[in-house]
């Protein structure tokens, strides 16, 4: 079997998004990049259940290279993240409360927030409806997200982030539902107080640094 250890990062981070509260169940999908392709969870299996040999190694076109496994519902939307950026590493697809409100409302998240603008990007933006696991849902996911953000929305369903490595798409997951949760307190308050341009400009060139560094 080959990446054993890669496996076992992936499992550990599927754990943890159950973990945190950034999905339910067997829903949401995490992944990442290797030479041959991606390491991906499997469908239907919970997280804490998952071994190793049940995660699913894919090439870039979606052909199962080893595994036994049905590979996630999703994993055209991660592969088209990693053939759209070669800054991307790895995928958390999850389906958190907050940011799932967000997605259901079609209402996009802008960086409202300091570190929000370093680490997720300018917005997250809501890309347009469509059927899990299909090309449509993928292609539509990548668009949206651009080369300015690092996490989408799909509407009517949950969120997609990524990051150069695992623990970067988890950052990013954890900080759009906390900026999620403070933009809809802010909005209790009179709304949030939109950034400084000087400030967005700053913030724009760190998370571009990042992501070419």
């Amino acid at each position: 079997m080959k990446y054993e250890a890669e496996r076992e990062l992936v499992i550990r981070y599927a754990v943890e998004m159950e973990d945190r509260d950034l999905t339910v169940g067997t829903s949401g999908n995490v992944s990442m990049r290797v030479p041959d392709g991606a390491i991906i969870t499997p469908s239907t299996i919970p997280y804490k259940e998952i071994r190793p040999e049940d995660c699913c190694l894919l090439d870039l076109d979606g052909a199962v290279l080893e595994g036994e496994k049905i590979p996630s519902v999703e994993h055209k939307v991660h592969l088209e993240c990693y053939k759209a950026r070669a800054d991307v590493s790895a995928v958390i697809h999850a389906h958190p409360t907050v940011a799932s409100a967000f997605a259901a409302a079609r209402v996009p998240l802008p960086a409202f927030l300091d570190e929000f603008g370093v680490y997720v990007g300018d917005e997250v933006r809501v890309a347009e409806y469509a059927i899990s696991g299909t090309v449509e849902i993928a292609k539509s996911a990548v668009e949206t997200m651009g080369e300015t953000a690092n996490a989408v929305f799909l509407a009517s369903h949950g969120m997609v982030c990524v990051g150069r490595d695992l623990a970067g798409a988890m950052h990013v997951a954890r900080q759009v539902e906390r900026g999620a949760l403070i933009y809809l307190y802010t909005k209790m308050l009179g709304g949030p107080v939109d950034l400084p341009e000087d400030s967005k400009n700053l913030f724009a060139q760190v998370f571009a640094f990042y992501r070419t560094r």
